[in-house]
């Protein structure tokens, strides 16, 4: 709204001006255009007046600015068709200033990536790369947007090396996180394919663009694990425990797969203990849990979860200890303890796990690019989930 109202002012200005005035209409028809696009705002009808004013605006170097902003607002307001219309007419223009055209090509790019063209949107992006000129540095943000979608991503890892040279963006930390996950997604594909040797390669090249990258560092912990180097591994998924211990329940399960490999679990269980007075993650309970359990029995197991719940309630840890109580309680208690226990694991089950820290968005399984506002690194665990 307030550019629409900048852009009446701006008419009335040119109303006022004879000279400019009677190049290609006559005072009674733009007046006329102007309080019909007026009378849509009072109307609250936005979109019929955008559409007046373009009409009354004849294009020249004075306006192409607003023909650039009104292109841009009625994308935001969904109307990408009408405004690669504008875009279109814009760079039609014969004698077009260079500057005006890298920023309508960019703005018809971006048209066209939120229309799904994005083949168009690459051809006209690379036009503007091959130039050299300063529109680069920004087609090469758009070009990185679009190799993400078609998950083309030895591209986009071209790209952002590219543009991580530039001193505006060489210690820019979303782009850094983002390379560093296209380089994660290509090493998933080579072990996939078993090819641990290049995945291994991959998840180095992704730790060069973000070193505190927790995804590159569960990869290179895994490819360890698989190339039988335990110790490795262990080192790698303690430092991940340390930096980032929101993420202390994706690592237990492959710490604890490596201790037993190399055969030293009372190691293991010295790390879940020493870190459990301050641990708000139920996980290393459970994780604790089971060790008593395999070690000292089920009664011992039950002990210490009775004793840990009295001092923090947790709903998945209560699940975990009815599922110890109920073999051991006679038939009429035992049927009302299962019937508690699916009851109290469905709540657990319709809790989120993680959350968006950016969106909002909450899931209860674990992804690296939020598909609701498409950031990288943005959800994180829910370290009460389930539990407080």
């Amino acid at each position: 709204m307030l550019l629409i109202a900048v852009l009446a002012g701006w008419l009335l200005g040119r109303i006022s001006s004879s000279k400019a005035f009677t190049k290609d209409r006559g005072t009674n028809e733009m007046l006329a255009d102007y309080f019909v696009g007026l009378n849509y705002l009072l109307n609250d009808e936005p979109d019929e007046a955008i559409d007046i004013f373009i009409k009354a605006l004849e294009i020249d170097n004075d306006n192409i600015e607003t023909h650039l902003a009104i292109g841009a607002l009625l994308r935001r307001r969904g109307k990408v068709d009408k405004a690669i219309k504008v875009h279109q007419a814009l760079l039609a223009r014969p004698g077009l200033d260079k500057s005006f055209t890298d920023s309508t090509r960019l703005q018809l790019s971006i048209d066209y990536i939120s229309a799904g063209l994005l083949d168009r949107a690459e051809r006209l992006l690379k036009e503007i790369l091959e130039e050299g000129s300063n529109g680069k540095w920004e087609a090469l943000r758009h070009l990185i947007t679009i190799y993400q979608r078609e998950k083309e991503w030895g591209k986009a890892i071209d790209c952002s090396t590219l543009l991580l040279t530039n001193n505006n963006h060489k210690k820019d930390s979303d782009i850094r996180a983002a390379a560093a996950h296209y380089c994660c997604e290509l090493a998933e594909q080579n072990l996939n394919n078993a090819q641990n040797s290049k995945a291994k390669d991959e998840v180095r090249r992704a730790l060069t663009f973000d070193r505190k990258n927790v995804r590159a560092s569960l990869l290179l912990a895994r490819i360890e694990q698989l190339l039988g180097n335990f110790k490795a591994a262990i080192k790698e998924l303690v430092r991940i425990r340390t930096n980032n211990p929101e993420f202390t329940s994706q690592v237990l399960g492959p710490l604890g797969e490596c201790y037993e490999q190399i055969q030293n679990m009372p190691e293991y269980e010295k790390i879940l203990t020493n870190t459990l007075p301050d641990e708000p993650d139920v996980s290393v309970v459970l994780a604790l849990s089971d060790l008593v359990k395999n070690r000292a029995g089920d009664e011992a197991a039950i002990e210490f979860l009775n004793d840990y719940l009295t001092r923090r309630p947790s709903l998945t840890g209560i699940v975990e200890l009815l599922k110890l109580q109920i073999p051991r309680t006679d038939a009429a208690l035992s049927s009302n303890l299962s019937l508690l226990q699916q009851m109290v694991g469905r709540l657990v089950r319709k809790n989120p796990v993680y959350q968006c820290n950016h969106c909002g968005y909450e899931t209860r399984s674990l992804y690296w690019l939020c598909p609701s506002c498409q950031k990288w690194d943005r959800i994180k665990p829910i370290l009460e989930a389930g539990g407080a």
